[in-house]
């Protein structure tokens, strides 16, 4: 089988084989040919010679995680909290503009993974050889985005619910403002942005229906037909199925089904 790990600390999930069938959310113990690693089962894949390709590092899954490595994962925790007050005073003595979101050791401490989050691309090869010297190990440095960091620390979106991104979400979505626009969302970026400072990833979840159910109705400004004579289309409700209209002295909203009905009338008629 072929197993999702992913990790609380910071590091990218990645992908890694085992004969043994695991669970969702087993803690397990994982070996590269480059680390090892502490980490939780996440998706569970068919293990398919396709998916088999995927996997990085020949990277396995090794045994279930003891009481004895939870200890060590805990000492190593503590380990790097230090090391990141470290990394965060040679990043400020550098000059560079770029903040330090997570710094953790692996589970053997074979390298130090430090993730960070810049406007602009760093160059981070002096910055490298600075922290290489300091902490005598393997630097692995990594640019992540803002969807990245607010997916690290969670946190509760404004429907109430913790966010998508820290919970189920294993890829971000491509969003764009045309999604709020079928979906007739007023285009305020404080209401339509996420914690992330990005446009919510929830805004492509029922896009697709959005967009389908829109073929049905008329566009905006374009006339239709009722038993009360022409109307021009200013205003429509996609989930309630109804479409306001402007006559010369009145506004009136109708029934979608009810004008596709009045439609269909007249062209039996003709």
């Amino acid at each position: 089988m072929i197993y999702q790990i992913n990790f609380s600390n910071g590091l990218p999930s990645f992908l890694a084989n085992s004969e043994i069938t695991y669970v969702k959310n087993d803690e397990v113990i994982i070996k590269s040919d480059k680390a090892t690693y502490f980490g939780k089962i996440g998706r569970i894949l068919s293990g398919h010679s396709s998916e088999l390709d995927l996997i990085e590092n020949q990277a396995k899954v090794l045994r279930l995680a003891d009481e004895n490595d939870r200890i060590i994962l805990n000492s190593i925790y503590h380990e790097s909290i230090f090391a990141k007050e470290g990394v965060r005073e040679i990043v400020v003595d550098s000059g560079l503009a770029m903040k330090v979101v997570t710094v953790t050791y692996n589970f053997d401490q074979s390298f130090l993974y430090i993730s960070f989050t810049a406007e602009n691309r760093v160059d981070f090869r002096q910055l490298l050889k600075d922290l290489a010297s300091h902490f005598q190990t393997r630097i692995e440095l990594r640019q992540i985005g803002s969807r990245d960091e607010t997916k690290l620390f969670g946190g509760i979106g404004p429907c109430g619910r913790p966010l998508c991104c820290s919970e189920f979400l294993y890829e971000f979505p491509s969003v764009s403002i045309k999604m709020a626009k079928n979906q007739q969302l007023a285009f305020n970026q404080g209401k339509l942005n996420g914690m992330c400072g990005r446009l919510m990833c929830c805004l492509s979840y029922e896009d697709d229906f959005y967009k389908q159910a829109a073929q049905e109705f008329p566009d905006f400004g374009g006339l239709m037909k009722t038993s009360e004579g022409l109307g021009k289309v200013i205003g429509m409700n996609i989930l309630g199925r109804s479409v306001k209209l402007r006559f010369d002295d009145f506004v009136r909203e109708y029934s979608l089904d009810e004008l596709l009905d009045e439609s269909k009338k007249e062209v039996a008629h003709v």
